[in-house]
């Protein structure tokens, strides 16, 4: 859906190049010579956005290229060149660009790296960490290497829940339903608050009135009744800073912050006790059970909190997803919004269901032998009847998904099908040729497994999985 911006882009600088090719003007300095005007409009007349990447900074190199560029340059088709340096020989027709992503994308996810952070054991879904030290142009930094991948026509390798291409296209998730896909376990488990009709819900489930935040050295349980939907007084970095610089005075020496209350369990308390007025409940009338309060007496930490109650509890689930799917993260997400409509239109993901979208940027992760033997051409002397594809494939079909997915990766650079399905993705297995001691290995640029022939099913099997367990790079296993 970008080919046409991107054609234009990409047609204006080489008609522009074509204008001003023997366009020239005398030197102003010493007066003598020609100064050639493409010269001085080298950046501004190239055809492609060219990134050079090392492969031992992949991450930091693409920052660096991307930030404060032109919108006019990002707008063309991307090149990349990938590993020059260290004697890697990509050319990039696709193979290299998605390599690049791959690479990219999945050391801004690392967990280590401080920007996102998994959500669910079950489904190994990532979100943006809340109350993370790092600054935001690094999430801006992020969103715009989505934006450029997305127009490029690219997969990325992520695993999102449908909350957050929600919020992309401007909807907010409200109910339940909504954020099953990310968090299974916690939606069961608020599932089954609401649906306890067996007396009071606090008397059973015991739950504080609260959103548990962990941030850097301390774990925040904000006190959803009494902390606004607009108050960013919460986050990590304020309480830190009342926590190390104490209550300050005015001129009467009378304080005017309060340090939020941290108890030796490292819980934050937020609002602090002495700035607590009544919450919504207390002020409605309702009171605790014996039980729920013999609960909160059992938590010093949670002494402060009101509990979820049968009157409360549809109040609750949605003030909690307000704080998981908004509050929490709401700067980290804007300022990867405003890099991410940097090459595709605001008004575009709103063309496509939420599902729809997902499947656009991350691409289709079912990935079937059936269909890439399918669209698999053969050269070099091998043919489908050919003894070695047909050992090859009889490995392939004994292949865990997992080993699958590694073999795509392998042969083209990315480990998932883009939104079209098989019929976006060309393979080729080329004969190359013969020898137990050699190993497959692959053109990712073009698509291309280089397969030698082997004497027997079993070393095939043996040599194909060292390949794809262990490859890194281009043309080298």
């Amino acid at each position: 859906m970008n080919y046409a911006k991107m054609f234009k882009a990409y047609k204006d600088t080489v008609v522009a190049t074509r204008l001003l090719a023997q366009m020239s003007f005398p030197d102003a300095v010493s007066g003598r010579g020609e100064i050639r005007l493409e010269e001085k409009l080298a950046n501004v007349l190239k055809s492609y956005f060219v990134i050079d990447i090392r492969r031992q900074s992949v991450l930091v190199d693409a920052l660096d290229q991307v930030w404060r560029r032109d919108k006019r340059e990002l707008m063309r088709p991307l090149k990349v060149r990938m590993g020059m340096d260290e004697g890697e020989e990509g050319v990039d027709h696709g193979g290299v660009q998605q390599e690049f992503f791959r690479i990219a994308i999945a050391e801004a996810f690392n967990p280590d790296y401080g920007l996102f952070t998994a959500i669910d054991e079950q489904t190994h879904m990532n979100w943006l960490r809340p109350c993370t030290r790092e600054p935001l142009y690094k999430y801006e930094l992020i969103g715009l290497l989505f934006s450029l991948a997305i127009y490029n026509g690219l997969t990325l390798p992520v695993n999102l829940p449908l909350a957050f291409y929600r919020k992309l296209q401007g909807h907010k998730s409200t109910e339940l339903e909504q954020i099953e896909d990310g968090w299974p376990a916690l939606t069961k488990g608020l599932r089954s608050l609401l649906d306890w009709s067996d007396g009071d819900v606090a008397d059973v489930f015991a739950r504080t009135y609260d959103f548990v935040v962990e941030a850097p050295g301390q774990t925040i349980a904000v006190d959803m009744q009494r902390v606004r939907r607009d108050d960013d007084s919460w986050k990590a970095d304020e309480l830190d800073t009342q926590a190390k610089e104490g209550p300050s005075s005015d001129e009467t020496g009378s304080p005017t912050q309060v340090s939020p209350v941290e108890d030796h369990h490292g819980l934050t308390l937020w609002p602090p006790p002495s700035e607590r007025g009544p919450s919504r409940e207390e002020s409605k009338g309702y009171t605790h059970t014996a039980v729920a309060q013999e609960a909160a007496t059992a938590k010093p930490s949670y002494r402060w909190l009101g509990m979820v109650t049968n009157e409360n509890r549809e109040q609750y689930v949605k003030d909690y997803i307000f704080w998981l799917t908004e509050k929490s993260i709401e700067a980290q997400f804007n300022a990867f919004a405003r890099a991410f409509f940097t090459c595709i239109s605001p008004d575009a993901p709103s063309l496509l269901e939420a599902r729809d979208f997902k499947r656009l940027v991350e691409g289709r992760q079912e990935v079937s032998v059936q269909d890439l033997q399918s669209i698999s051409h053969y050269d070099g002397g091998y043919t489908p009847e050919h003894a070695t594809i047909q050992d090859f494939w009889w490995t392939v079909k004994g292949f865990s998904p997992r080993q699958v997915t590694r073999l795509l990766e392998f042969i083209t650079a990315s480990d998932r099908l883009p939104v079209t399905g098989v019929d976006g993705v060309s393979i080729s297995i080329q004969k190359n040729g013969e020898g137990d001691d050699r190993l497959p290995t692959s053109l990712t640029c073009y698509g291309k497994l280089l397969l030698p022939a082997y004497s027997s099913r079993g070393v095939l099997e043996e040599k194909l999985c060292l390949a794809i367990e262990n490859s890194k790079g281009f043309g080298v296993p």
